[in-house]
């Protein structure tokens, strides 16, 4: 996420649906009374749990949209959903309330499996709910669709990271306010992180891109040159999608300035071929709050290497607590003030393959803690932006907290690193004053 000298597939911008409480519970058990059917029990859960990303032009490999589909498709969907495995929502429901959040309650997977094991009666289109509510999280529009200006063949194996600038067209200051990315190579397409390069610092990146024979520059970690003077827009890892931020909140960009777009490229499973990847950007003239992305993270780990996971390990634990008050004028390039309470919108968690669970929390000054996003067993293919449904406020004297533990079955020493194969523990939080 966003650096502090960090990177790696980021995650981001993924606020998503609100939870839907016992949509689709009825009280129907279809052992005494009429049996459940797809229109009236059925549907309105899939359209509201699945929807989203199992719809044409979705996401996912194929749709859920019509009761023969989800008929033809009902062994997989079983197990799917009793294995917790879909909808994908790898977060703990324990820990805290979230926006959007896509898991399904016990007594609705119940129901999708007491429905197909009854043989999965289809019943009268009629009784489907005239409106499901599906609140989708997704940016409400996009101004600004932003490619990369070439298409780009990674020419490192495994991994390559490439920087691009990416010019900001607006002539007055504007705010970003909703943030998506358009992998063009999925793929290969490992992680993409915005950076922001406001016209006082070009200079640095523009030498970069400069001593490149190649368009773009090589920059592993951070955006390269003055990395402290480049803040996160945002960025996509797998799993991520487009949203909108928070309302009356949003990055400022000043006019003059660019983008600096952070490819990291992995062709260990797939061929490398041109890439030119979209930044989708929802622009406004004013919000009431400036916010940031604040990746947050142990420093020593990342410029000391001291995040080491022995080979042949299990269950090796690494954690760092700080208080960020302290330090956020600097962090945020004067956009919030050092030493005044934070509100914290959202959260993301970040590992890589080896990764086994993530838990961020804030440690209170009081003494007690508060869970942010726990993810006891994580999966490096749903990485996601964690929306509140109640911002968090942390007072100066409060720390955030990040724990992760690993599982190194290889022969190698682990530790902090940009490739796939090394590891990260990372979060990343959307913040305003």
């Amino acid at each position: 996420m966003q650096k502090f000298g960090i990177s790696k597939r980021l995650v981001f911008g993924s606020f998503s649906l609100f939870a839907l409480g016992g949509l689709g519970c009825s009280s129907s058990t279809g052992t005494g009374d009429a049996p459940l059917t797809y229109y009236r029990d059925i549907a309105p859960l899939v359209d509201a749990k699945c929807g989203n990303c199992h719809s044409a032009g979705g996401i996912a490999p194929f749709s859920l949209e019509s009761y023969e589909q989800v008929k033809a498709l009902a062994p997989a969907v079983r197990s799917s959903v009793v294995s917790k495995s879909m909808p994908p929502w790898p977060a703990a429901n324990d820990c805290a309330e979230y926006l959007g959040n896509r898991s399904l309650t016990d007594a609705q997977i119940d129901q999708f499996v007491q429905w197909i094991d009854d043989g999965m009666v289809e019943g009268n289109p009629a009784d489907k709910p005239v409106e499901v509510p599906v609140e989708t999280r997704k940016m409400s529009r996009v101004d600004l669709d932003l490619k990369l200006p070439i298409a780009y063949t990674p020419q490192t194996s495994p991994d390559d990271y490439r920087c691009f600038f990416v010019d900001w067209p607006e002539t007055e200051t504007a705010y970003v306010t909703g943030f998506g990315v358009n992998p063009d190579q999925v793929p290969i397409v490992h992680h993409v992180i915005t950076f922001l390069a406001k016209p006082e610092s070009l200079a640095d990146f523009e030498a970069l891109d400069a001593q490149d024979a190649e368009p773009g520059w090589t920059c592993y970690g951070g955006p390269g040159g003055n990395a402290a003077r480049a803040n996160w827009v945002g960025g996509w890892a797998p799993g991520g999608e487009g949203t909108d931020y928070p309302a009356g909140t949003g990055i400022e960009i000043p006019p003059g300035s660019k983008f600096i777009v952070q490819m990291h490229y992995n062709t260990s499973t797939a061929a490398a071929v041109p890439d030119q990847t979209s930044i989708l950007v929802k622009v406004d003239k004013s919000v009431e709050k400036k916010a940031i992305t604040m990746p947050f993270t142990n420093v020593s780990w990342v410029q000391d290497h001291t995040m080491n996971i022995p080979p042949h390990t299990n269950d090796v634990t690494h954690a760092h607590s700080q208080d960020p008050t302290k330090f956020i004028s600097f962090i945020s390039g004067g956009a919030i003030p050092s030493n005044v309470p934070l509100t914290i919108h959202s959260a993301a968690a970040h590992m890589h393959t080896f990764g086994k669970s993530i838990n961020l929390q804030i440690n209170r000054s009081s003494g007690e803690n508060e869970c942010l996003v726990d993810i006891p067993s994580w999966n490096f293919h749903w990485q996601g932006q964690y929306g509140f449904t109640e911002p968090k406020i942390l007072e100066p004297g409060d720390s955030l907290g990040i724990q992760c533990t690993y599982d190194n079955p290889t022969a190698n020493e682990l530790n902090w690193g940009e490739g796939t194969g090394d590891e990260m523990c990372l979060g990343i939080y959307y913040l305003t004053e």
